[in-house]
């Protein structure tokens, strides 16, 4: 019989080889899931139950197609939160919350701001945000049905958690309308659009199990950045803050088209962990 560790040591390889930049913490996950146990009560040296090995295998294989983990596990972990994520929403990258840390880091000295999540999927950034600072006054715009119930799901479940209830508004952030009723009052906007180029081939965890529409974006993958920093411009007060992922795709674009902007200033770009550009921070003009 082969021992748990064993085991789970194969599952690393076929889990790399599908591009998962964490495999060998997605081949613990995985198997501390079907055992209903946390990764470190695993003992990696008992043997593994035949019908719980033939099941893992399962996963692993789901995994290394590219399958998101929080598919597989039924949650996505994003800056510490267990949030509801599946088939129909963007799954929040846990490993990705930096937008997260320049939101919260420009609104650090004002009290109970007002922060909007443009874009916002299942709301995981606007759920940590609001996790962050109970004092804020937190909106999370979503334009797809099906990511609204992720969405909606997550605010009741951290609000019955103790966290203070964001607001989710079904709303397009390339409207001139939408939250209307915000302009020139918000204190910090945070997006995560889809930004992709349409011909841009990407690994099958994106291309293939998320929602089309949540990561491709016209042949130059500004067809949303476009009109949403219309709507960041609009909602924002003076010297307010604008924190937009873009992905090392538009390092450049993107920064460009800030920094020529007038409604705009003291563009910066920060990078991701493995040192590609992830965001770029702007603040209101007055």
């Amino acid at each position: 019989m082969e021992h748990i560790g064993t085991l789970i040591d194969s599952a690393v390889g076929p889990i790399a080889i599908g591009n998962s930049p964490t495999p060998h913490r997605d081949a613990d996950e995985l198997y501390a899931h079907l055992l209903g146990v946390s990764v470190e009560e695993i003992d990696r040296n008992a043997d593994a139950d035949p019908q719980t090995a033939a099941r893992y295998r399962q996963l692993v294989d789901e995994r290394a197609s590219g399958v998101p983990m929080a598919h597989l596990l039924g949650a996505a972990l994003f800056d510490g939160l267990r949030l509801s994520a599946g088939p129909g929403v963007f799954t929040p990258r846990r490993d990705f919350s930096q937008a997260v840390d320049a939101t919260t880091d420009a609104v650090r000295d004002t009290t109970a701001p007002i922060v909007v999540d443009l874009c916002a999927g299942c709301a995981a950034m606007a759920l940590a945000i609001a996790h962050r600072r109970p004092d804020a006054q937190v909106h999370a715009v979503e334009l797809d049905e099906e990511a609204l119930h992720f969405a909606a799901a997550n605010r009741d479940a951290r609000a019955a958690a103790g966290d203070t209830t964001i607001t989710v508004h079904h709303g397009d952030v390339t409207k001139p309308d939408t939250l209307s009723t915000l302009d020139g009052r918000v204190d910090a906007v945070v997006a995560n659009p889809p930004f992709v180029p349409d011909e841009v081939q990407l690994p099958a965890e994106f291309s293939v199990h998320q929602p089309r529409d949540a990561v491709y974006a016209g042949p130059d993958g500004l067809d949303v950045i476009r009109p949403l920093l219309d709507t960041a411009a609009r909602l924002l007060r003076a010297d307010g803050t604008l924190v937009l992922e873009h992905g090392h795709l538009h390092g450049e674009t993107v920064p460009a088209m800030l920094s020529g902007d007038d409604r705009f200033t003291g563009v910066r770009t920060h990078q991701d962990q493995y040192g590609y550009p992830l965001y770029t921070v702007a603040r209101r003009a007055a």
